[in-house]
């Protein structure tokens, strides 16, 4: 049933790229204004259904910079529902790809993991060490490959509710440090020193409770 319905799934998102390469093109080339001025006026919230299955592919195959449909969001529908929307789809993504990896097979994985090992091993063996505070602290690095870390993640012994936790707290920390970057683009000087410090102070919060974690389970 897993495998039918992942099938099914990826199947959809394949010929809905297919079907309109031009909006992988568009990203490819970073036109922020085909998908803000010309697909959302004519769209609306209609655009999520390109949007999100779009960013649950980039985080599949990296195939274009995920910060443009990130300022999309920002751009099309403001603070709230831009946060929301860039979140869904970049943790929906990175799910998908950790559900693939264990879905697959083995011999399937070996051969990925072959073209990949120095980057794969290298965070394995982080996750080994340092648990699911690594997939906060890595996917809140931008430049970091969502993909591999997901795939890492997959082939650990990490639980599916522990993956999913720590995925969503660091896909918040990315999309927030996204749209920081990008925020001349879609927000005025007044609120950007709130929305900075708020990021500052979830930052902290985060640390805080993973040393807090860490440093009990070392005592006892």
């Amino acid at each position: 049933m897993k495998k039918t319905a992942m099938i099914l799934l990826i199947s959809t998102s394949l010929l809905l790229v297919i079907f309109n390469w031009e909006w992988v093109m568009q990203l490819r080339e970073e036109n922020l204004s085909y998908f803000t001025d010309e697909l959302f006026p004519e769209l609306g919230y209609r655009i999520l259904l390109i949007t999100i299955p779009l960013m649950m592919i980039q985080n599949v195959i990296t195939i274009f910079p995920i910060i443009i449909l990130i300022m999309v969001h920002f751009i099309s529908f403001g603070m709230i529902f831009g946060f929301l929307f860039s979140l869904i789809g970049t943790s929906l993504g990175a799910l998908l790809c950790f559900w693939i990896t264990r879905t697959v097979s083995e011999k399937t994985i070996q051969k990925y993991w072959k073209r990949k090992e120095e980057k794969l091993s290298y965070i394995l063996d982080l996750l080994s060490s340092y648990g699911v505070f690594m997939i906060v602290f890595l996917r809140s690095i931008p430049i970091m490959p969502s993909n591999l870390i997901s795939i890492a993640a997959g082939v650990s012994p990490i639980n599916d509710r522990a993956y999913a936790w720590s995925t969503l707290l660091g896909n918040i920390s990315m999309v927030w440090l996204l749209s920081l970057l990008s925020g001349p683009l879609w927000i005025n000087e007044n609120q950007y020193f709130g929305y900075l410090v708020g990021y500052v102070i979830f930052s902290l919060f985060v640390l805080l409770f993973y040393f807090m974690k860490f440093f009990r389970k070392n005592v006892q």
